[in-house]
C-alpha cells in the first residue's frame, strides 16, 4: 500500500509537469483566437511552465522514498515522504492556487477572461496528499511493529 501510492505519487507529480495547470477562457472565442501573438501563449500554462519542472526531482525523491519505504520499511524514508508531500501541497496551495484565478494580460485586455484550474493542479494536490499518507502509514506502521 506505501509503495503503491508513493509511486502514483511521483506519477501524479511527472503528469503535473505536462498538463495543463490553469488556463484563461474568454466567453466569445479560444483565447489564442483573441489575443494578439504576445499573448496567445499565456492562454494555458502547463506545470513545467509554471515551475520550471521542478515536481519531476521531487517526483524522483519520492518514487525512491516509497521504495524505502515501502519494500524497506524504512522510517526515515517514510519521514521523507511526508516532507516531499508537504513541499508539493505547499507549492500547490501558497503558489499555484493563487496563480490559477488570475488572468494576467489578457485579462486586462479582455474583461470576459476567465482563469479555470486545469488537471494538472488536481494531480499537483493529489499528489501531495498521497505522498503525505504513504509517509504517515510507513510511520504508523513501525510504531506497531514496536509495539507488538
Amino acid at each position: 500500500m506505501i509503495l503503491t501510492l508513493g509511486v502514483a505519487a511521483a506519477l501524479l507529480l511527472v503528469l503535473t509537469e505536462v498538463t495543463t495547470l490553469f488556463s484563461i477562457e474568454v466567453d466569445t472565442a479560444s483565447c489564442s483566437d483573441l489575443a494578439d501573438p504576445d499573448l496567445a501563449d499565456r492562454c494555458d500554462t502547463t506545470g513545467g511552465e509554471q515551475h520550471s519542472f521542478a515536481l519531476v526531482p521531487i517526483a524522483v525523491l519520492v518514487a525512491v522514498m516509497a521504495v524505502g519505504a515501502g519494500l524497506g520499511g524504512s522510517r526515515p524514508a517514510g519521514i521523507a515522504l511526508i516532507g516531499a508531500g508537504v513541499l508539493v501541497l505547499v507549492i500547490t496551495l501558497a503558489f499555484d492556487l493563487p496563480d490559477t484565478t488570475k488572468t494576467g494580460e489578457v485579462g486586462s485586455t479582455f474583461a470576459s477572461a476567465e482563469a479555470v484550474k486545469g488537471v494538472a493542479f488536481w494531480f499537483e494536490l493529489v499528489a501531495g496528499v498521497l505522498a503525505v499518507a504513504a509517509g504517515v502509514l510507513r510511520l504508523r506502521a513501525a510504531q506497531v511493529t514496536r509495539a507488538t
